[in-house]
């Protein structure tokens, strides 16, 4: 069976962080994504884990405070060393939560701005990120998104986050297959999934249009995360997505998984 992880930065957004941990595994979560823990008490997130039962899954690098860097700045020329120092704090963080991680935010390619540059820098970074993640046993995600939601941004399409790992060549850089994304930008997911399933190292979903739950909109769930199980996938399977109105309420997709 498929399991589930709440983005608690979207979900039971009534209740203060620390306590969100706990209303997902009430009703069933296993894992929890902290996608921005940055001053947060990080000794109270990791008490309520341990309580709760509940696994860290995903963290984000932090975002910048400039217009090109408030998607992060992996691939910012320029910006390497700012990254460096936004990667550590990923990884302190991470560790602190019980971890392993990682997503690392690419940042925004600005009006006449150089994408072979770009891309360059953000294979420096992950090359150099992903030996320093690996000594702390730690994974590194890139993750696609789409124009639509995030202006400018570098890393768009499967294809593209697929070649660039390919081409860190690091074992511990995946992809973050996000279904929501995939289908603002591409569509035929149907087909992504059996082309880059087995070489993604994370799925996340969100329904389309809107981004509220998946019972919500074009997307049929019930048969996409039949390809998941199908396919045999283990991994971790992250509901990134703002509920329509309560969290609970809106949980009816997950009855068959054991949430709600």
């Amino acid at each position: 069976m498929l399991k589930f992880s709440s983005c608690i930065m979207m979900m039971f957004t009534d209740l203060p962080l620390a306590e969100r941990i706990t209303a997902a595994a009430d009703v069933g979560f296993t894992g929890v994504e902290i996608q921005r823990p940055y001053g947060e008490d990080l000794d109270e997130l990791a008490k309520r884990l341990e309580r709760a039962g509940v696994e860290c899954t995903l963290l984000n690098t932090p975002y910048g405070d400039t217009e090109a860097t408030k998607f992060g700045r992996a691939s910012i020329p320029g910006e390497e060393a700012a990254f460096a120092v936004d990667l550590k704090l990923a990884m302190d963080s991470a560790e602190a939560l019980g971890c392993t991680r990682i997503h690392v935010m690419s940042g925004t390619v600005p009006a006449g701005g150089d994408p072979m540059a770009h891309r360059q820098t953000l294979l420096s970074n992950l090359r150099a990120g992903a030996v320093a993640a690996s000594a702390r046993g730690m994974t590194l995600h890139i993750e696609p998104l789409n124009l639509t939601d995030n202006p400018g941004y570098f890393l768009i399409g499967q294809a593209m986050g697929h070649s660039i790992v390919e081409e860190a060549g690091m074992d511990n850089v995946k992809v973050q297959f996000d279904l929501y994304h995939a289908q603002m930008s591409e569509g035929f997911i149907a087909d992504k999934i059996e082309r880059y399933l087995a070489k993604s190292g994370y799925v996340q979903f969100a329904g389309v249009p809107g981004r509220h739950e998946p019972d919500d909109g074009e997307m049929n769930y019930t048969f996409l995360f039949g390809m998941l199980e199908a396919a045999g996938y283990d991994g971790w399977v992250g509901a990134e997505y703002k509920p329509r109105g309560d969290t609970v309420a809106g949980l009816g997709w997950a009855k068959p998984y054991g949430i709600g």
